[in-house]
């Protein structure tokens, strides 16, 4: 795959790419995004608004001309890279995707209106900052994968449910053998549906609450809200021993979960790395995997070569 467009720290904007920027700097474009460029440059004053915090245009100014520090200034950097990259690739007149965020997203299509494609972005941040396990394992980048995943995301609300469920399914499997349970997708099309309806209106997620909603009655066939909610504490009482990081009892459930339900063969690509030696104590370690093997006897295996049956029909 390709990589991102290198940041050069000691690099100052072209102004053709600065004057694309600063132009998105009041967030309040509306409509359709034509090009890749301008798409890129409302995506990267979304992100740097997001890392800062700052919504006030002139600070933004400010900001996207490099008059900022620490994690801002590398979210400013990479705004630079990111749309000098699609004005140099913007040769052959194609309309945005997500390889306009970044180029490992692919090419994938992705929503080109304006105000969702905001809302998309504070959906993305607002779940990738909710989950420690997010940061910690897929550090930034995980970030930027989240914001192109999520501007896909919203194009799927505007199917039929059956088509909606179907490429939600299709992610679920997907993210799942990455290490990522289809509880925090769920999680993430609640806040995409809740950012798409505060920004646009009523029913602009279109069939995205379905979605969530139908990942959720499969899940809690499984593992109920509840369960989720009581596991930290469980760990703690049964074992003595913290998390290894905030979430992981809960997502070794709903890993659990996955793999009882039938949406992957294993939950080992995520509970493995949770409760490696490196970051794990070993008898929360001991809890984890004891839990996981609770709710899906057969799903500790590689991913793949097994499929656990669900807990509801072994009952």
């Amino acid at each position: 795959m390709a990589e991102d467009p290198v940041v050069d720290e000691a690099a100052t904007p072209d102004p053709a790419v600065l004057d694309l920027l600063l132009a998105e700097a009041e967030r309040d474009r509306t409509g359709v995004i034509a090009t890749p460029p301008e798409w890129a440059a409302v995506v990267s004053v979304e992100r740097v608004s997001l890392v800062s915090g700052v919504h006030d245009p002139g600070t933004l100014r400010l900001l996207l001309q490099g008059q900022a520090e620490g994690d801002v200034l590398v979210e400013v950097q990479r705004a630079w890279a990111r749309v000098a990259d699609t004005v140099q690739r913007n040769r052959m007149g194609r309309s945005p995707d997500a390889g306009a965020s970044h180029r490992d997203a692919g090419h994938h299509s992705v929503t080109t209106d304006a105000e969702r494609l905001r809302a998309a972005l504070r959906a993305a941040h607002r779940t990738f900052e909710a989950q420690a396990y997010y940061r910690a394992r897929y550090s930034d980048r995980g970030a930027r994968f989240a914001g192109t995943d999520s501007a896909w995301l919203v194009t799927l609300g505007d199917l039929p449910i059956d088509g909606c469920l179907g490429q939600v399914a299709w992610l679920s499997r997907v993210l799942a053998t990455r290490g990522m349970p289809s509880w925090l997708l769920e999680r993430h099309l609640g806040d995409l549906a809740a950012e798409l309806e505060a920004a646009c209106g009523a029913g602009a997620a279109g069939t995205l609450p379905e979605a969530a909603a139908h990942l959720r009655s499969t899940r809690v066939a499984v593992v109920g809200d509840q369960e989720l909610e009581q596991a930290p504490g469980r760990l703690l009482e049964e074992s003595g021993a913290p998390e290894p990081l905030a979430g992981a009892a809960a997502l070794v459930l709903a890993a659990g979960a996955d793999v009882a339900a039938g949406v992957t063969g294993s939950w080992a690509p995520c509970v493995d790395w949770l409760t490696d030696a490196d970051r794990c104590d070993p008898d929360a370690a001991a809890w984890l995997r004891a839990e996981a093997a609770r709710i899906a006897p057969d799903g500790g295996v590689s991913a793949g070569r097994s499929r656990g049956r669900s807990r509801a029909l072994r009952s």
